[in-house]
């Protein structure tokens, strides 16, 4: 893939200066796409489950998450009155521009957060000049959020921040029974270690919206509320020990769960930490993740021929979206920008970036239920004992449930079960009983956690378990699947997704390297990807899963293992899996013992008895 030749691909982004000049390279496109009278954006025509109206609010308001601390920090845009002015005009109920009246669960709630910010740090440029008339507009717009239901997760803090807005300013629509309520159920979420359960698993939800909205808390309410600001405060310090095993040294982090669109959104946490100065690691240390997180996502093509923001991951594709990702939803990652508030001489921006400490190898983190393995090639995998959420998004079970998640060789969606290279294929055991239809792992069952491998269990059909153990093993970890089933089964299990091209270069043949009819290592023009089989029950072959599913890579190969158990029976299935860059040597493919009669494997020095 290659990038449009747009000027923010060339920022060295080291000061103060140079974030606020890649946040108005962002920005710039937008000016001719402000419309009716400034108070939409309208950037595409692509639906989400709200109408195009309430879509391009959602435009117009996510803006303001970089633009506001922009101007608090001294900085101009161009063509910021006329995007002033949309305020205005968005909330005058006898206006041609009017957002429309807010009804329950009602996506505008969502983008009164952003407008709350605007009032709580520039009053002077959102609030002051308005007439009276135009501010009791704003605010009855801003209180319909009082008065409506909405879901009981990390939206909660979007009627917060408006009524924290409404005490600042000192209007009547200030309601703080229900703003208590409100931060009683958020802080009822708390599950420990730093981590939130915001109504679904543990996902990028805990830094960019749970921690970032209690940070501001603390920020611009701390004073008025300190013994809840200090939980806020002491739960970041939690947080961002464990938060920071995702992130690789080059800046990328591991990919996992919905929302993946706002991409560098994620390490906004950490510009809320330093907004609120709140060191929870050296500031150095928080300096670097930022910066070289912006690095290397501004040297990915998100960005489409004329500078906007576009729905994907590395690149355009509607395919790994939410039914909730309008063509303005990637801007939230403008969060991020919130440290251009800080004046120069904050110790954030005094700081020298510092690079990541020293990370153990594996790291436990107990809330999630997950192994961070650290690589010598600078990849981090996550092995995932299995979360599911209740709320039935789109690609639920591959952004949840599949075994391992890396932050170099990026997961895949499906594009449907029927035939299995539409599966996206990768880091799953894939499982069917007529050869057509394939089923991944959803709900599981936990049975162990530990530092040294997950376990859990999980029920593809009403007459099948599975119990599947996962050990990190250096640049390799080793799947470990009992089946029982009373039917027939179909398995295919895939190792990592590599990309399959090099951008515009002459296409050249992956070469297959089979040790025998169980083991393959698939090397491309960058990368290795090698799954085996020790026991030698499995066939191995290369698939290539349709197009435009891997979030990394618009097209991709994978190493498969493939397998039918008869019905009846017990099966019990072993396979080492790892990724590479070609640059590096082979790793040598760790040995695995299974005694069959005592259902035993030996790992290293780690023992299992696995599940009879």
């Amino acid at each position: 893939m290659k990038t449009y030749d747009l000027p923010i691909h060339n920022l060295k982004l080291t000061t103060r200066e140079d974030l606020a000049q890649a946040l108005l390279m962002i920005l710039n496109p937008c000016e001719n796409a402000l419309t009716n009278h400034g108070s939409l954006l309208f950037i595409g025509n692509e639906a989400a489950h709200y109408s195009q109206q309430v879509a391009l609010l959602e435009g117009w308001s996510r803006l303001l998450w970089g633009l506001v601390p922009l101007r608090s920090g001294g900085f101009s845009w161009e063509v910021e009155q006329l995007h002033a002015q949309g305020l205005v005009e968005g909330t005058d109920t006898q206006g041609p521009n009017y957002w429309g009246d807010v009804t329950d669960y009602d996506q505008r709630m969502v983008e009164m957060a952003a407008i709350a910010l605007a009032l709580l740090l520039t009053p002077q440029f959102y609030w002051e000049p308005l007439t009276s008339i135009q501010q009791d507009n704003v605010c009855a717009w801003l209180s319909q959020i009082n008065t409506h239901t909405m879901s009981a997760n990390n939206w909660r803090f979007f009627r917060v921040l408006v009524n924290m807005a409404f005490e600042q300013l000192g209007r009547k629509e200030f309601n703080l029974d229900l703003m208590t309520a409100d931060l009683d159920l958020l802080e009822s979420m708390y599950a420990g270690d730093g981590w939130y359960r915001d109504a679904v698993p543990f996902d990028n939800y805990n830094p960019l919206a749970m921690q970032y909205y209690a940070l501001l808390y603390c920020h611009f309410r701390g004073q008025l509320d300190r013994q809840r600001a200090d939980r806020f405060s002491q739960r970041a310090g939690l947080f961002a020990q464990q938060h920071i095993t995702y992130f690789t040294e080059e800046g990328p982090f591991v990919p996992y769960g919905r929302s993946l669109t706002y991409r560098f959104a994620v390490v906004s946490f950490y510009s809320a930490c330093a907004f609120s100065n709140i060191e929870v690691l050296p500031w150095g240390v928080m300096k670097g993740i930022i910066l070289r997180n912006l690095r290397w996502w501004f040297k990915q093509p998100i960005f489409d021929r004329d500078g906007f923001l576009t729905v994907g991951y590395t690149y355009p594709s509607r395919a790994m979206a939410e039914e909730y990702n309008a063509p303005g939803s990637p801007y939230w990652a403008l969060k991020t920008f919130l440290i251009l508030a800080l004046d120069d001489d904050h110790p954030f921006w005094q700081a020298s970036e510092l690079p990541l400490p020293d990370l153990a190898k594996t790291t436990l983190l107990l809330q999630p239920k997950v192994i961070m393995q650290r690589t010598e090639d600078d990849d981090v995998v996550m092995l995932n004992a299995g979360q599911y959420p209740a709320y039935h998004m789109l690609h639920i079970a591959e952004k949840y449930a599949k075994f391992a998640y890396s932050a170099r060789y990026t997961f895949s969606t499906s594009a449907s079960y029927y035939e299995f290279p539409q599966c996206g294929c990768d880091s799953m055991l894939y499982v069917s009983d007529d050869g057509q239809y394939y089923r991944p792992r959803r709900e599981t069952e936990e049975l162990h956690i530990s530092k040294e491998y997950l376990c859990s269990v999980w029920h593809p059909y009403s007459d099948v378990a599975i119990t599947t153990y996962l050990i990190p093993l250096g640049f390799f970890h080793i799947r470990i699947h009992v089946v029982t089933t009373e039917r027939e089964l179909h398995t295919k299990e895939g190792g990592f997704a590599i990309a399959l091209y090099d951008g515009w270069k002459i296409a050249i043949p992956p070469a297959l390297e089979y040790q025998n009819s169980a083991s393959l290592s698939i090397a491309t023009h960058s990368d290795v990807s090698h799954i085996s089989d020790p026991l030698s029950d499995r066939s191995a072959e290369a698939v290539k899963p349709m197009p435009n599913l891997n979030l990394g890579a618009s097209n991709t190969i994978v190493p498969i293992l493939s397998y039918t158990i008869q019905a009846h029976t017990q099966k019990t299935l072993i396979s080492c899996v790892g990724a590479w860059r070609n640059t590096h040597r082979h790793p040598n493919i760790p040995c695995i013992d299974y005694d069959r009669e005592k259902q035993e494997v030996e790992v290293g020095t780690l023992r299992i008895q696995l599940a009879q």
